[in-house]
């Protein structure tokens, strides 16, 4: 004959050690992270933008300076307008002084700069620095250097934005 014992109801215990363990080395990373953010931190009075959708296009002068690519990554010239420029010494202190012509008609002046998404930034770098260059060359105090960065796409790749 067989019995059968009985155990009666079991006992479920969960072993809580490691939980405590985890939690107490979140506590602690949590800590650390929070106080590099506090010391990396600089309060610094950050310019709020315009939403552009609400601007009207046209509504104020503007330039814009095509940088024509080169197949290495360059800049075969630089365009303002139907005026081209040699990537140079030379093409780009022309373009300063063409800008601060154009500076000294108009300081409202917004110059939008566009490239090709192959153009790397040492042939974007002189076209930046011609258009504050040529806004402290214009003479006159209420010039301000405003520039806007356009990137051509090449849709041709099947690429996403």
């Amino acid at each position: 004959m067989s019995q059968v014992f009985k155990r009666g109801n079991a006992a479920v215990e969960s072993n809580l050690t490691p939980m405590i363990d985890v939690t107490f080395l979140l506590i602690i990373f949590f800590v650390l992270v929070s106080r590099i953010v506090d010391i990396e931190r600089v309060d610094l009075a950050l310019p709020q933008p315009e939403d552009p959708a609400s601007m009207k296009v046209g509504d104020e002068p503007r330039a814009v300076i095509n940088i024509m690519p080169d197949p290495d990554g360059g800049a075969q010239a630089y365009r303002l307008g139907t005026r081209s420029f040699a990537p140079d010494e030379a093409g780009v202190e022309a373009m300063i002084e063409r800008l601060a012509e154009l500076y000294r008609t108009s300081p409202e002046l917004h110059v939008t700069l566009r490239a090709d998404h192959r153009t790397e930034y040492h042939a974007i770098a002189p076209v930046m620095q011609a258009v504050s260059r040529a806004a402290s060359r214009s003479g006159r105090d209420d010039v301000l250097a405003r520039l806007n960065l356009a990137i051509m796409r090449d849709d041709r790749r099947g690429g996403g934005p």
